[in-house]
C-alpha cells in the first residue's frame, strides 16, 4: 500500500505555510494595493467608533480629496469679486485726486510747459494744459496755489503769478541795453501787473547809429554775400534765395536758418549771439531775416526768469521789441543792410493763433522804420489771398501751384521761390543796388 504524503486538498495549506516564498510575494503585492483604511479596520477599532470622531473624519476626508479639487473658502475671506471692487474703488479715488490736483495746479503746470524746450513734447503739453488752466481760472480755484507760490518766493519765476510786494525786475535780457521807453507801439503806458505793483518803465532809447554804408553793385570779381537766418520758415526762404541767385556769380547766399528757434527763448537758442559770430565769419552785406512763428511762449530774461506770454501782456511785447531791435542793430552796425520779412497768415491746422503773426508783424514794421538800413517786407503780399487770408494754392505763370504745406505753416518750393524773387526789387530800390536778377 502506497501512502501519499500530501493528501488531496492539502496543497493549499502546504503552499500557505510560513516561509513559502510564493505566498510571501503574494502578501507583499496584496499589502501594496490594499486601501489604507482596510488595514486600519483589521488592526484597530471598529468603523463606528472612528465615525464618532468628527474631527478625525473631516481630516481623513480632506486627505482623501482628489488632487486639484478646490478647498472651500474660509468664512469671511475676500473673494475675487470683492478684490476687483476694491481695486476699482482705489483707481477711481486716485483719478479723482489727480483731477483735483490738476485743476488746482493747472496754471503752474501750463507755464512750466511754456518754458520747456521747444519741440513736439512742449507743443502737446501746452495744447493739453491750456484749456485746463482756463477752466481753473474761470472757476477761481487756482488762488490757493498762487498764494502758496507767493509765500514761497516763486513770484514771476517760470510763469508763476506776480507778487504784490517788492519791485518787479526789468524785462531786459542780461547785458542788453534798453532800446524803447515804456508804452512804445501803444502797448500800454504802465500796465498793472498785480495788486499795488506797476511795470518798471524802460530807460529812453540810445542814439540810433546812422546806418550801414551804401552798397556797391556786386560783380563776379567782387561778389556780395547774402546771409539768410531764421526759423524753419526762414530755412524755406533761404532755399528760395539759393534758387534765385544760383546762377548769379555776383551774389553768394549763405543759408543759416535753423528750425524750432526764435527770439523769445535765448536760453534755448541765442540768435543775437549766433548772428554776431556769423557776421564776423561771413562779412555779409545783406542779412535776410524771417522768424517768429515759434515765439508764442514765455520770454527768457536771464537767470532762469521768464515773462509769461499772452496776446495782451505788454511786458512781453516790449521785451520782444527790444530783442528785435538788438538783432537789427547788430547787423547794421557790422555794415550790412537788413531785409526783415514778416510772417504770412497761418492755416487752420497750425498751432499759431490767427492774431499772433499780425501783431508780430507790427513790431517788425515799427522797428524796421526806426533803424536806418533795415527794410520790412510783408510776406502776405505774395503768399496770401487778395483779402490777406491763408491760401494753399496760387496761380503762378498761368498754372496752379501749391505754395504752402498742409501743416498751414511752412512753404513749399513754389512758395519760397515766389517769396525770394519778390524780395529782389524792394532790396534794389531801398539800397540803390543792382543784384543782376
Amino acid at each position: 500500500m502506497r501512502i501519499f504524503r500530501n493528501a488531496p486538498g492539502s496543497a493549499g495549506h502546504e503552499h500557505g505555510r510560513k516561509g513559502d516564498p510564493r505566498q510571501d510575494d503574494r502578501r507583499a503585492r496584496t499589502g501594496a494595493t490594499r486601501p489604507e483604511g482596510a488595514s486600519r479596520r483589521r488592526s484597530g477599532a471598529p468603523a463606528r467608533v472612528r465615525s464618532a470622531r468628527p474631527g478625525a473624519a473631516a481630516s481623513a476626508a480632506r486627505t482623501r480629496s482628489p488632487r486639484g479639487q478646490a478647498r472651500p473658502p474660509a468664512e469671511g475671506a475676500p473673494t475675487d469679486q470683492r478684490r476687483r471692487a476694491s481695486a476699482g474703488r482705489i483707481i477711481g479715488v486716485g483719478l479723482i485726486c489727480f483731477m483735483v490736483w490738476l485743476l488746482f495746479d493747472a496754471n503752474q503746470l501750463y507755464h512750466s510747459a511754456e518754458a520747456g524746450q521747444i519741440g513736439a513734447r512742449r507743443t502737446v503739453a501746452v495744447s493739453f494744459l491750456r484749456p485746463i488752466a482756463a477752466i481753473s481760472n474761470a472757476l477761481r480755484i487756482s488762488g490757493p496755489v498762487n498764494a502758496a507760490d507767493s509765500a514761497l518766493g516763486r513770484c514771476g519765476i517760470g510763469g508763476a503769478p506776480v507778487c504784490g510786494s517788492g519791485p518787479l525786475p526789468t524785462v531786459l535780457p542780461d547785458n542788453v541795453p534798453a532800446q524803447r521807453p515804456q508804452g512804445y507801439l501803444g502797448l500800454g503806458g504802465a500796465p498793472h501787473l498785480g495788486p499795488g505793483t506797476r511795470y518798471i518803465p524802460l530807460p529812453p532809447p540810445p542814439v540810433v547809429p546812422p546806418g550801414p554804408p551804401a552798397l556797391v553793385s556786386p560783380t563776379a570779381s567782387r561778389p556780395l554775400t547774402l546771409l539768410s537766418i531764421g526759423d524753419s520758415i526762414g530755412e524755406d526762404l533761404g532755399f528760395g534765395l539759393g534758387d534765385v541767385f544760383s546762377t548769379n556769380p555776383a551774389v553768394r547766399v549763405v543759408q543759416k536758418g535753423l528750425e524750432d528757434t526764435g527770439l523769445a527763448r535765448s536760453d534755448y537758442y541765442n540768435w543775437p549771439a549766433t548772428l554776431e559770430a556769423d557776421l564776423r565769419q561771413y562779412h555779409p552785406k545783406i542779412v535776410v531775416v524771417m522768424l517768429g512763428a515759434n515765439d508764442m511762449q514765455s520770454f527768457s530774461i536771464g537767470n532762469g526768469r521768464y515773462l509769461s506770454f499772452s496776446m495782451a501782456a505788454s511786458p512781453w511785447w516790449q521785451a520782444y521789441a527790444v530783442r528785435v531791435a538788438l538783432v537789427m542793430e547788430e547787423a547794421t552796425s557790422s555794415g550790412a543792410h537788413v531785409m526783415w520779412v514778416g510772417l504770412p497768415p497761418m492755416g487752420a491746422g497750425s498751432t499759431v493763433p490767427a492774431g499772433f503773426p499780425q501783431k508780430l508783424n507790427m513790431v517788425f514794421y515799427a522797428e524796421a522804420h526806426a533803424h536806418p538800413g533795415v527794410t520790412y517786407y510783408p510776406a502776405a503780399k505774395v503768399l496770401a489771398t487778395r483779402r490777406g487770408g491763408f491760401t494753399t494754392y496760387l496761380t503762378i505763370n498761368g498754372s496752379i501751384e501749391q505754395i504752402r504745406s498742409i501743416d498751414g505753416v511752412h512753404l513749399l518750393p513754389a512758395g519760397y521761390d515766389l517769396l525770394a524773387l519778390a524780395l529782389v526789387q524792394p532790396m534794389q530800390r531801398a539800397w540803390h543796388v543792382n543784384l543782376h536778377v
